[in-house]
């Protein structure tokens, strides 16, 4: 009776204890899985905060470049204030940069994503599309003033412009409300402006085009280069009534002086030099190329020295070769004669 007893309470006491175990178990469970889902939580926080804080590091770079650049746009727009290099260099920097831009939100933030992110996508890629068009057409305009077209793509370039504007105006105001309800720490976020159009763009865009025709830098394509001196070494002695150079008995070089009296940098500027005799004979002939020439700029061409007989005549005949729509010739031929005085 006792064995039996001794049995059924060690039944109910190892019963028990394998009751005991399971809850544990699945207490022990519980555990496991409330720390991984709050670990999950805490990763999925951490990696939503390291997201968004790349995204602000990331925009605030955007909005340093587009600040300077809007800066930039502003003094092309003033055309009293830039030649036409420093005009298609600005441009272009404009572009580069604004490209630059464009390119760092599409991979801003890796998988963040927010609708401010999506306005600030909205603002890189129209000034980007609104600069392109704008260097494009601004230039062919004020080349081809009276093509209508090229004035209408000018206009759409400055909506573009315009529409980046104020979807990055609502960019920060969308950040700055976020800032101040989840309290975040911001960057600094710059004011950006390229257009300030309240009215029509076709308006805008004709204030534009008047300013560029009314630059006293002269925007407006100009392509002249001349020769607007010559030297020769050793100087002349005299000068005789018929304009002829006296020449003590020496060789004798010349120094040209050629000018880009352009508002655009000419490259590949060919300089023919040739010297003839009286009887017709070429005692000299040079081809020379120089490689650039800036606009309103000079450069000095030095001829080797030559061998003339006593008494007789010769012509010094010098031309640049004509540019590609060059307006002026005129000034690319210059000719000069001398001579040394016959022995006696």
């Amino acid at each position: 009776m006792k064995y039996i007893c001794f049995l059924r309470l060690y039944k109910e006491e190892n019963k028990m204890n394998k009751t005991t175990k399971t809850i544990r178990t699945v207490l022990l469970i519980i555990v496991i899985v409330g720390l991984s889902f709050t670990g999950f939580r805490y990763y999925e926080d951490f990696r939503n905060s390291s997201d968004l804080n790349k995204f602000l590091e990331d925009a605030s770079t955007v909005s340093l470049l587009h600040s300077e650049s809007s800066k930039k746009f502003e003094k092309v727009l003033n055309f009293d204030e830039i030649n036409r290099d420093d005009f298609e260099t600005t441009l272009s920097t404009l572009v580069k940069d604004s490209q630059e831009a464009f390119n760092l939100v599409q991979n801003i933030g890796g998988e963040f994503v927010s609708s401010e992110k999506e306005l600030l996508n909205i603002a890189t890629s129209s000034w980007l599309k609104g600069l392109e068009t704008f260097q494009i057409s601004i230039i062919t305009l004020i080349d081809n003033p009276n093509s209508l077209k090229i004035e209408e793509a000018l206009a759409q370039s400055i909506v573009d412009l315009s529409i980046g504007d104020k979807a990055y105006e609502e960019f920060v105001q969308k950040i700055s409300q976020k800032s101040r309800e989840d309290n975040l720490f911001l960057p600094v976020f710059y004011p950006i402006k390229y257009t300030g159009l309240e009215g029509s763009a076709f308006n805008f865009a004709d204030i534009i085009v008047k300013k560029a025709r009314d630059s006293s830098e002269g925007l407006f394509l100009r392509r002249d280069v001349a020769i607007t001196g010559v030297q020769f070494s050793p100087t002349p002695i005299a000068v005789t009534e018929e304009n002829y150079r006296v020449f003590l008995k020496e060789p004798i070089g010349i120094q040209v002086v050629i000018a880009n009296e352009g508002n655009v940098e000419e490259f590949d500027v060919v300089l023919l030099v040739l010297v003839t005799d009286e009887f017709g004979d070429s005692v000299f002939e040079k081809r020379a190329k120089i490689s650039a020439i800036g606009a309103f700029e000079s450069k000095s061409y030095f001829t080797d020295t030559i061998e003339l007989e006593p008494g007789i005549l010769y012509e010094w005949f010098i031309k640049i070769e004509e540019i590609e729509n060059e307006e002026e010739l005129e000034d690319n031929l210059f000719t000069i004669s001398g001579f040394i005085p016959p022995e006696e």
